[in-house]
């Protein structure tokens, strides 16, 4: 007998794997905790299996479940990429986007080329920097800007939270000896900022021993073991341990991401962008 999967099931599914719950997967989806409990049921009927198993803490995948997932993201993945290239087609112009270093080298490449596919006729052009200095040209040079700021800003749209930390190579055990030998941006910077202001408050001595206007310069000063540095903890790079008040270190600020948008922009190129960055970069979505 022929049996055909709604895509509503499958993205239930996913999304309850991935959340490990189902009232986190209802909240998700909007929908109510019984729809989606109803989805799975009909799903596991026409799967003839039982792919989820509920406990009072936490939902896990059968066996079964677990083969099943890859083929369920897959389906769901395609699904709506065919529907971006058909609601895309009638999208076109040009979009200026700034964003910051660490961003667009490590977590929006995929992102990027993927929305480049779904929207062939809009032409993309990205610059990285300082988030002050590319907001200070936002609605000049650039339409779209991409920023690191301090939690609770409220400014902008803000797209996902950032864990700020302390990090040195993890090839060694971090001591606290002083002058504490730093790695750092330059300046003006706010994680620069933070990071002094955060050792002056603490009465600890430091040193920079390194500065740069790059995030990966900075980053792989830290890896090799002879300073300090702070990073977002979703994007510090293969061979940073990150530090924290356990350490004898202080606390930094937390920090979170958002989309800024030019003031009266409303092209039909930047809402798909802006859409597309604030689905990929929510907080739901894992990073590279």
């Amino acid at each position: 007998m022929l049996r055909n999967i709604d895509v509503d099931l499958l993205r239930s599914f996913v999304t309850i794997a991935e959340l490990r719950s189902f009232t986190r997967a209802a909240a998700t989806l909007f929908r109510s905790q019984s729809t989606v409990s109803t989805q799975i049921r009909r799903l596991e009927e026409l799967a003839g299996q039982t792919l989820l198993q509920r406990s009072p803490h936490e939902v896990l995948l059968t066996r079964a479940g677990e083969q099943f997932l890859g083929y369920a993201r897959r389906i769901v993945a395609l699904h709506d990429e065919a529907l971006d290239v058909i609601n895309a087609q009638s999208v076109s112009g040009r979009v200026r986007l700034a964003v910051m270093d660490d961003y667009a080298t490590i977590v929006l490449p995929e992102t990027l080329a993927r929305f480049a596919r779904s929207h062939p006729e809009v032409e993309l052009e990205v610059t990285t920097g300082f988030t002050r200095d590319l907001l200070n040209s936002l609605g000049e040079e650039f339409d779209l800007v991409l920023a690191t700021q301090k939690a609770g800003d409220g400014r902008g749209d803000v797209l996902r939270k950032e864990q700020t930390a302390w990090a040195c190579s993890d090839r060694v055990a971090f001591s606290l000896e002083e002058p504490l030998q730093l790695a750092l941006l330059k300046a003006p910077n706010m994680f620069r900022e933070w990071a002094l202001e955060a050792l002056n408050e603490a009465g600890l001595r430091w040193r920079i021993l390194f500065s740069s206007s790059s995030i990966g310069a900075v980053e792989a000063m830290a890896a090799s073991g002879v300073a300090l540095t702070v990073v977002k903890a979703g994007t510090a790079r293969p061979g940073l341990q990150l530090l924290g008040a356990e350490h004898g270190l202080p606390a930094l600020p937390a920090s979170e991401i958002a989309l800024h948008l030019a003031p009266g922009r409303a092209a039909a190129a930047m809402a798909a962008l802006s859409a597309f960055l604030a689905e990929a970069l929510s907080d739901a979505a894992p990073l590279p």
